[in-house]
């Protein structure tokens, strides 16, 4: 019950005031002598609601608290995962779509290319045609059957007379620039088919360049002939020294097969 001192004006708990009260005849915190009549109650209308008591003093309350927790959390991961999904599949669907449509694209735009490369044909053959013949459009319409048969036998003659113009020219043109080529030559110190028929095995070497792509495609020695440059068929080239029976450098940036390797000053 809240009562308001009528010297200080404060408010207290009226039963913990009149406990003061009984104990030291003085207001708390003052000096103030306080009697029953200055002690003035205080009406609430409408009355106070009384607090809501805790719910986690217990621990069946902790329990039910953490449950319903883990029970939300549960709930709303199933529902991210069901919205992970479907945008997935909305995805792949659209990437489907996509690569259709590219293909599609394709197709035409190659049908496109060969129709253009049949017109600039077809138009170069009437160009040959024209040149030859110069129909009269007067003309054209007194022509019968048997003349329009002739004049198509003169075009096929026409046409075939071009391809075996053109094909005459390009043979002149292929032995003029087959005679103007230089021919390699082959190297004087390369060894001959006798010197390979005679050659002996002094060493073998079990490891060399990577099992997936075997193969060595050149090879070149330093000037002591302790160090060997190899290239092989993995892209790879390495340095292997012939005293230490051992792989000293692999050089792993080529893109291609090595088909050539030279020691620089070495």
């Amino acid at each position: 019950e809240p009562v308001i001192s009528a010297k200080t004006g404060r408010i207290y708990e009226k039963r913990l005031l009149q406990k003061y009260l009984d104990e030291n005849g003085t207001e708390p915190h003052t000096d103030y002598k306080l009697s029953e009549e200055e002690v003035i109650a205080i009406s609430a209308n409408p009355p106070a609601v009384n607090p809501r008591p805790p719910t986690l003093t217990s621990i069946p309350a902790l329990l039910s608290t953490f449950q319903n927790e883990w029970d939300s959390l549960v709930l709303e991961t199933f529902t991210l995962k069901q919205q992970y999904q479907q945008v997935r599949q909305e995805l792949s669907q659209a990437l489907y779509q996509n690569d259709a449509a590219c293909r599609v694209i394709a197709r035409l735009m190659k049908e496109r290319d060969d129709a253009r490369q049949a017109l600039t044909t077809l138009q170069a053959q009437t160009v040959v045609a024209s040149t030859h013949v110069e129909p009269s459009a007067s003309k054209a319409m007194e022509v019968d059957h048997d003349e329009q048969v002739s004049a198509h036998g003169k075009s096929s003659e026409i046409e075939r007379s071009a391809k075996d113009v053109y094909f005459e020219k390009a043979a002149e043109t292929s032995k003029v620039l087959s005679k103007s080529r230089v021919k390699r030559e082959t190297p004087a110190d390369l060894a001959s088919v006798d010197d390979w028929k005679a050659a002996t095995e002094k060493s073998l070497v079990e490891s060399l360049h990577t099992s997936t792509k075997p193969g060595i495609v050149t090879i070149c020695l330093d000037k002591t002939g302790t160090l060997a440059l190899t290239g092989g068929m993995d892209n790879h080239a390495e340095v292997y020294s012939r005293a230490n029976d051992q792989t000293l450098a692999t050089l792993k940036g080529h893109t291609k097969k090595i088909t050539a390797a030279l020691w620089v000053n070495g």
